[in-house]
C-alpha cells in the first residue's frame, strides 16, 4: 500500500513537473516567438510603408515630368509645322485662321493648357488670348524676355503672360517655350505655352502625406516651383527651410515619425521633395503589439490547459511524426498509430496536406518555367528595332511628291509584304522561304533609298527552302551591315545572303564589303563582340531554341568587310518551348 502511494506521488509529481516543465518552455516559447514576430513584422510593416511611400512620390514625379514632355513635344511639333514658319517668315495673314484653329485644337485636347503665344521676330503676336499685355517690339531680339524664352527650355513658374508674380495662385502659370526657326536655323519666333499651375496640385492630390506631411518642388537654382503654403514663395527664412530639407536627403526621422523622400522630374529640371508623416504607420505598430500580446496570452492558456495532455499522450505519435518527416525528400505521406493525440493527429494531416501541396507546387513550378521560356522569347523579338519604318515612310512621301506613283506602289506593297511576314499570324517559327522573302523585302526598301549605293544578293538551295527557323533572323544581320558597314563606305555597297547545310545545321552567311570594324574588339573568353542590339537579340534566340554551341558568329576587319555566320539546327530540340513547331508538323 505504501508503495502503491509513492508510486502515485511519484506519478503526481512527475505530472506537476512535466506540466511545469511544458509550462515554463511554452511560457518562453512564447515569449520568444511574440517578440520575434513583432519584431519582423514591425521591420515589415516599416519597410512596405517606406516602399509605398517611395513609389507613390516617384510614380507622381513620373507623371509630372510625362506630361510635361507631352507639352514639350506639341511644342516642338507645333513649331516645326510648315505653315507656322510660312506665317511668320513671309506674314502672310492668309494663314492666320488655319493657324488659330490649330491652337484651339490643342487647347481643347488639353484642359490643363491656359493659353498659347506666338511671337515673332518682328513683334506679331498669335495667341487664343487677346489685349495680351507683353513687352514687344519691331525687333524681338533686343527684348530680355524673348532672349530668354529661346535659350531657356526648361518649364517655368511664372505669372500669367509674363506679369509680376504675386501670392494669388491662380494668377500662376509653368511656361514652356520654345524657339521657332526657319529651315536654315534662322529665328523666326518664340511659341510660347502656359499650363494651369493646378497641374501640378492635381497630379500631387491623391498622395497620402500623413496629417502633417507636405510635399515641394524646387528647380535646380532652389527656387520652390510648388508648396501649398504660398508664403514659402517670399519668405527667405522658409525658403532656407526648404533647402536644409532638400540637402539632408532622404531618410526617416524616428522621433518626429517622418520620412524625407526626394526624386528629380526628368524633363523640366525639378527636384520633389516630400516630407511624409507615418501617423498610419504608428498606429498599425500599436495594433499589431496588441494583437501579439493577446496572441501570447491565448497560447499561454492553452499551454497550461493542456500541458498534461500533450506530456501524456505525444511520444508516440511525434515518433511516428519524426520518423515520417525524415523522410520529407522522398514527398511520402506520415501515418501516426491509431487513437493518438488529437493534436498530433491534425499536425499529421496538415503535413499531409503540405506534402500534396508541395506537389502542386512543383508541377505548377514546371508549368510557369515553360510559360517563362515562351515569354523570354517574345521578348527577344519584340526587341526588333523597326526604326526603318520612318526612312521608308519619309522615302515614300517624297516619291508621292514627285507623283512617281508606280514607285510609290511597289514599295508601298514591299513594305506591306514585310511586315506581313514579320507578324507571320502570330508564329515563331518560320520557313527559310518565308525568312528569305522577309529579308529580301527589306533589302528592296533600302534599295530604293540608297539606290546605286545599294547592291544585294540572295542565293539559296531549293532543297533548304523548307525547313523551319526562327523567324527575323536575317533582317538584324542585314541592317547592320547597311548602317555600320555600307553606309560609311566611300563607293557602291554589296550585301550577300547565302544558305547551306553542314550535317544537321542550317548555316546562313551575310557578307558585305563595308568599312568593317576592329578585330581586336572582343570579349573576355575571345567571342566576337556582339556589338548592335539586333545582333545579341538574333544570337540570344537561337541560343534559347538551339542550345549554347549554336548561335551567330562574326568576323571582320577595317576596311575588309563583314562576314556573319548564323547556325542554326534543321531541327529543333526536344524542349516544351519548341511545342510550337509540333504542332505544325501534327496539322
Amino acid at each position: 500500500m505504501e508503495k502503491r502511494f509513492k508510486l502515485r506521488e511519484w506519478i503526481r509529481r512527475f505530472g506537476i513537473q512535466l506540466s511545469l516543465f511544458f509550462l515554463g518552455a511554452g511560457l518562453a516559447v512564447i515569449l520568444l516567438l511574440s517578440g520575434a514576430v513583432y519584431f519582423f513584422a514591425s521591420n515589415l510593416l516599416m519597410n512596405e510603408t517606406v516602399s509605398k511611400t517611395h513609389d507613390l512620390l516617384e510614380m507622381s514625379g513620373a507623371n509630372i515630368g510625362t506630361y510635361i514632355a507631352r507639352v514639350k513635344g506639341e511644342s516642338n511639333v507645333f513649331a516645326a509645322n510648315p505653315m507656322l514658319r510660312q506665317y511668320l517668315s513671309k506674314d502672310d495673314e492668309s494663314l492666320r485662321a488655319g493657324l488659330m484653329s490649330q491652337i484651339h485644337t490643342l487647347l481643347e485636347n488639353d484642359s490643363y493648357i491656359k493659353s498659347i503665344v506666338i511671337v515673332s521676330k518682328d513683334g506679331r503676336i498669335l495667341s487664343n488670348e487677346e489685349n495680351l499685355d507683353m513687352s514687344v517690339s519691331s525687333d524681338m531680339m533686343k527684348e530680355d524676355w524673348y532672349i530668354e524664352s529661346i535659350h531657356n527650355t526648361m518649364p517655368v513658374l511664372t505669372g500669367a503672360r509674363m506679369q509680376s508674380f504675386s501670392s494669388d495662385k491662380d494668377n500662376w502659370v509653368i511656361s514652356v517655350s520654345t524657339e521657332i526657326t526657319g529651315d536654315s536655323g534662322d529665328n523666326l519666333g518664340v511659341l510660347l505655352i502656359d499650363m494651369e499651375y493646378s497641374v501640378i496640385e492635381d497630379h500631387l492630390r491623391s498622395l497620402d502625406l500623413g496629417r502633417e506631411g507636405y510635399v515641394f518642388l524646387l528647380n535646380d537654382k532652389g527656387e520652390p516651383v510648388y508648396h501649398k503654403d504660398t508664403s514659402y514663395f517670399s519668405n527667405p527664412d522658409k525658403k532656407r527651410q526648404l533647402l536644409e530639407i532638400q540637402s539632408s536627403g532622404d531618410g526617416y526621422d524616428k522621433a518626429g515619425n517622418r520620412l524625407t523622400y526626394q526624386t528629380r522630374i526628368g524633363n523640366a529640371g525639378w527636384t520633389m521633395i516630400g516630407v511624409v508623416s507615418l501617423d498610419t504607420l504608428r498606429m498599425l505598430e500599436q495594433q499589431l503589439f496588441e494583437a501579439v500580446l493577446l496572441t501570447g496570452g491565448l497560447l499561454f492558456f492553452m499551454v497550461l490547459l493542456f500541458g498534461t495532455l500533450f506530456a501524456r499522450r505525444l511520444s508516440n505519435p511525434i515518433a511516428d511524426l519524426e520518423h515520417g518527416m525524415s523522410e520529407i525528400e522522398k514527398l511520402a505521406e506520415v501515418h501516426v498509430r491509431k487513437n493518438s493525440f488529437y493534436e498530433v493527429e491534425l499536425l499529421a494531416g496538415n503535413y499531409n496536406r503540405m506534402i500534396h501541396r508541395i506537389r502542386g507546387l512543383m508541377d505548377e513550378i514546371s508549368e510557369k518555367e515553360k510559360t517563362l521560356r515562351h515569354a523570354e522569347l517574345n521578348a527577344l523579338v519584340s526587341q526588333i528595332n523597326p526604326h526603318f519604318l520612318y526612312n521608308t515612310l519619309d522615302t515614300i512621301v517624297w516619291m508621292a511628291e514627285f507623283n512617281d506613283s508606280s514607285r510609290v506602289i511597289a514599295l508601298t506593297k514591299s513594305l506591306a509584304a514585310f511586315f506581313r511576314l514579320s507578324l507571320s499570324g502570330g508564329r515563331k517559327l518560320i520557313t527559310v522561304e518565308d525568312e528569305l522573302e522577309h529579308v529580301r523585302q527589306y533589302l528592296y526598301i533600302q534599295k530604293e533609298r540608297y539606290e546605286e549605293k545599294l547592291n544585294y544578293v540572295i542565293d539559296a538551295p531549293g532543297n533548304l527552302l523548307d525547313y523551319t527557323v526562327p523567324k527575323i533572323i536575317l533582317q538584324p544581320i542585314v541592317e547592320n551591315s547597311i548602317y555600320h558597314g555600307i553606309k560609311p563606305l566611300n563607293g557602291p555597297g554589296q550585301v550577300t545572303i547565302t544558305v547551306q547545310e553542314e550535317g544537321e545545321r542550317l548555316i546562313f552567311t551575310v557578307t558585305d564589303n563595308g568599312v568593317g570594324y576592329d578585330p581586336a574588339a572582343v570579349t573576355a573568353d575571345g567571342s566576337p563582340r556582339l556589338g548592335s542590339v539586333g545582333l545579341k537579340n538574333v544570337d540570344e534566340r537561337l541560343k534559347l531554341y538551339y542550345g549554347p554551341e549554336y548561335g551567330v558568329t562574326i568576323r571582320s576587319a577595317p576596311g575588309a568587310g563583314c562576314r556573319v555566320r548564323l547556325m542554326v539546327g534543321k531541327h529543333l530540340p526536344d524542349s516544351p518551348i519548341h511545342s510550337e513547331q509540333a504542332v505544325r508538323k501534327n496539322k
